[in-house]
């Protein structure tokens, strides 16, 4: 999960994969087979032939999983140590997108389908994609996430729904462990994200989405700086660490340290009861410890971001769930966001001290 390349065909929104320059990542207009028109102009028709060919279908809780056992989207494994018939990998990823997407909503997360801008979307759906055929400059990627609302009216499996999808490599060695890991709770949070805001900075996406991960991983101590490494402390430093950090997974470290300096004086972590049994195929808790540092911060901006994209589309006239990619890539929007989130610091009443207060102090405009 790396963000994006600038491929022409490929439209996905890479919310997850390289690190590098974000030009690709939000163009699910441009999946060859896809009905044209804006992102956000209501449920499109797309006659994509990769994903008409997984004609296997698995549906847990309403998520469903569409795989393919044979030809090129065939899955790299199929292990399937309960014997009922769907590979484990299959079985997993929807278990483990169901208990993610609960544990965001109790926790106050918005349902991306209860959103404004997916109003159209009546499922989440998860495609197992071997992704050299489908797009082979993200032949290495484990996932993507696409936040055109689409239905399949040629797929007998999908029953032509409008549904928004998150992809994961089926051919991919490994990506198996991946999906009961980080992988789910990363794509999954950047539906979140997008149907909370139009802003596709990938500061904002890839390192929330990269915090967003531990929701059901265990808390360690492997690396002490995911935690540990002081915000910004000038313009420059937010520029070089953040705004233009040309590694989009170390922007990690930012969010993360919001989220360990909140974390005293925020609630625990809502966790509904039932979810504490789910294990995956293999016996594996699928919730590996009940801390998530920073959730109600990280809430608290993600709203603040919301009210911030309906004042661009005011400001500019643009429609609002209809931005042109460039507006929504626009660097112009840093500044304000940035405030967004300094302001969203200020008004949670994390404890102050030197190192806060120099981030606070920060004039973001001069950092852009």
């Amino acid at each position: 999960m790396q963000a994006v390349l600038a491929l022409s065909v490929l439209w996905g929104l890479f919310l997850g994969l390289l690190p590098g320059a974000a030009r690709a990542q939000d163009q699910a207009d441009r999946e060859p087979g896809l009905q044209q028109g804006p992102e956000g102009a209501g449920c499109r028709i797309s006659k994509n032939a990769h994903r008409l060919a997984l004609t296997q279908r698995h549906e847990f809780n309403g998520i469903r999983v569409f795989y393919a056992l044979d030809g090129p989207h065939a899955l790299y494994t199929g292990v399937d140590l309960n014997g009922n018939g769907v590979p484990d990998m299959v079985e997993d990823a929807a278990l483990h997108l169901d208990t993610v997407r609960r544990i965001y909503l109790a926790n106050g997360f918005r349902d991306p389908l209860r959103s404004p801008r997916f109003r159209q979307a009546e499922t989440i759906d998860i495609d197992l994609l071997n992704f050299d055929a489908y797009s082979p400059g993200v032949a290495d990627k484990r996932g993507l996430s696409f936040s055109a609302v689409i239905r399949y009216p040629d797929s007998r499996a999908r029953a032509d729904r409008c549904t928004l999808s998150i992809a994961i490599n089926a051919a991919l060695a490994g990506n198996h462990e991946r999906v009961k890991d980080y992988l789910i709770p990363h794509e999954l949070f950047h539906l979140f994200q997008y149907g909370h805001a139009m802003f596709r900075a990938s500061w904002y996406l890839e390192g929330m989405a990269k915090w967003a991960e531990w929701v059901t991983l265990a808390e360690n101590r492997r690396n002490p700086t995911l935690w540990s490494t002081p915000l910004p402390a000038t313009p420059a430093e937010l520029r070089a660490r953040v705004f233009a950090n040309p590694n989009l997974y170390d922007v990690r470290h930012f969010w993360n340290r919001l989220a360990e300096l909140a974390k005293a004086g925020e609630p625990p972590m809502a966790l509904p009861g039932e979810l504490r049994a789910r294990r995956f195929a293999d016996g594996t808790p699928v919730v590996r410890d009940e801390i998530w540092r920073g959730h109600a911060l990280m809430l608290r901006i993600l709203q603040a971001l919301g009210e911030e994209t309906e004042a661009v589309a005011r400001e500019r006239g643009l429609p609002p769930y209809q931005w042109p990619d460039a507006d929504q890539r626009d660097p112009a929007h840093n500044p304000r966001m940035m405030r967004v989130v300094q302001r969203a610091v200020a008004a949670a009443g994390v404890r102050n001290n030197d190192e806060l207060s120099r981030f606070l102090a920060i004039d973001p405009a001069a950092a852009n």
